[in-house]
């Protein structure tokens, strides 16, 4: 059936600018008003679905399923939580408020096995049992990248618990309008698992295979290459001291952990380049982005291969971004919230992060996200912090729609009120610039998935 809408604010999108009305027939956007059954008003301010174009939709409804330790104020409070219950996995803790690491020692007082992983999702502590139970030892139970991903990876799945976490996932994502999220959850869960629980789901869902090493991704290769792309995490987070720098961090005594070796990292992306395969690297530190741009030379543009955070960076390094065709996907929230942080760790390299208005003016493709449950799935919020960095409003709202859409190869299908494409938008109570805008609805394939 064909559905006329009309917007009592109108229609917004960052090519049309304002339409005054839009039909919707068989989950597309429609602009031939013949043969309209039915005419609605939508009241508010209407724009295309968000696209978050780095999160994790497991991770994200976990987050919303078990308790939640990013507003933990002390160990003794984050102890108290943990004692409760019978997770194996917690996580959110952030030393900045706690004022230290939790203790393998303190988690050991805790029967059951459990390990609490800090907010950026690079570093977790566990307890012995914990650690017995994956098959890892570490004499302070402090795992960071590798160990980290192997202890998970030796979770056993729960198939109805997973499908309730994605289910919980995109449930607040629709809540703050995003009807596409670029999602990377293999690291630790079988594809097939991830496969069947995203079958379940309205939403749009551009998921990353993770790899490990180039065994695996022959793997993925002989598997006919089930996905688009694959995920390849190079360093850490700078929180956590892991993201690689090309010095010293200013706090500690180390540059950060590389999780592959140049000849490793070369012939991954070497394999994937030639067998058609996007590659999405994780880079945070100066030092892993350097890596990144040797091996990136001269691979295919078409492939639109990205460069997720990029949180520090020279001039130099962004006009190689530029020469190389790379896409960038960055977390303007990460600059409000890892503001005294960044200082702290970088000193006065801190002039070199967060260059997200430099990308953007430079022309390289840039995609905004959240990297939830890290931060939390709302664009406004990004629109919002990407304005303190003096990015434009225009310019956030393509980073969250044509953009994402861009680096999934989806531009022709998905961003605009345009002929044919998804009826993805979303209702806002103000004008998007306006600081205490809402979103009031949102609409996945022309179907309300969200009300407030």
């Amino acid at each position: 059936m064909k559905i006329l809408y009309r917007p009592t604010n109108g229609a917004y999108d960052v090519i049309k600018g304002k339409i005054e009305e839009f039909a919707v027939e068989n989950g597309t956007f429609s602009f031939d008003f013949s043969n309209v059954k039915k005419i609605e008003e939508i009241k508010g301010y209407v724009y295309p679905g968000f696209i978050d174009a780095h999160a994790h939709l497991v991770g994200t409804g976990k987050k919303m399923l078990t308790p939640n330790l990013e507003n933990v104020k002390s160990v003794e409070e984050l102890l108290e939580i943990a004692s409760k219950g019978t997770y194996t996995v917690l996580r959110g803790w952030n030393e900045e408020k706690l004022g230290r690491y939790p203790k393998k020692e303190e988690l050991d007082e805790i029967s059951r096995p459990l390990m609490v992983v800090r907010r950026c999702g690079h570093v977790g502590v566990a307890n012995d049992a914990f650690m017995k139970m994956v098959n890892v030892k570490v004499q302070d139970g402090i795992l960071r990248e590798n160990l980290l991903t192997k202890a998970l990876n030796a979770l056993k799945e729960d198939e109805e618990e997973l499908l309730k976490a994605v289910k919980a996932g995109e449930k607040e994502f629709f809540k703050y309008g995003v009807t596409s999220v670029h999602s990377d959850d293999m690291y630790s869960l079988r594809f097939e698992s991830v496969k069947n629980a995203l079958k379940q789901v309205k939403m749009d869902v551009y998921e990353h295979y993770h790899i490990h090493s180039l065994d695996e991704l022959n793997e993925f290769i002989e598997m006919g290459k089930p996905l688009n792309s694959i995920k390849v995490l190079l360093d850490g987070s700078l929180g956590g001291h892991t993201a690689y720098l090309r010095k010293p961090y200013a706090d500690a005594q180390t540059r950060g952990v590389l999780n592959f070796s140049m000849d490793e990292f070369t012939k991954i992306v070497k394999r994937a380049d030639e067998n058609g395969v996007q590659v999405v690297a994780h880079v945070i530190g100066d030092g892993a982005l350097d890596m990144a741009l040797r091996v990136f030379e001269n691979t295919d543009p078409a492939l639109r291969h990205r460069l997720v955070h990029v949180q520090i960076s020279d001039e130099g390094q962004l006009h190689e971004i530029k020469e190389e065709k790379l896409c960038v996907d960055v977390q303007p929230q990460f600059f409000l919230s890892d503001e005294k942080m960044a200082i702290e760790r970088l000193g006065d390299r801190s002039r070199f992060s967060y260059r997200f208005k430099e990308m953007i003016d430079l022309g390289i493709p840039t995609a905004f996200s959240s990297d939830s449950p890290v931060e939390i799935p709302d664009p406004l919020a990004g629109i919002r912090a990407a304005k303190r960095m003096g990015i434009s409003v225009e310019e956030s709202l393509k980073a969250y729609t044509l953009q994402g859409a861009y680096q999934e190869f989806s531009e022709e299908r998905k961003g605009l009120f345009a002929e044919g494409m998804k009826a993805d938008f979303v209702v806002l109570s103000e004008p998007i610039e306006f600081e205490t805008s809402k979103v009031i609805a949102t609409y996945k394939n022309g179907e309300m998935v969200f009300s407030r």
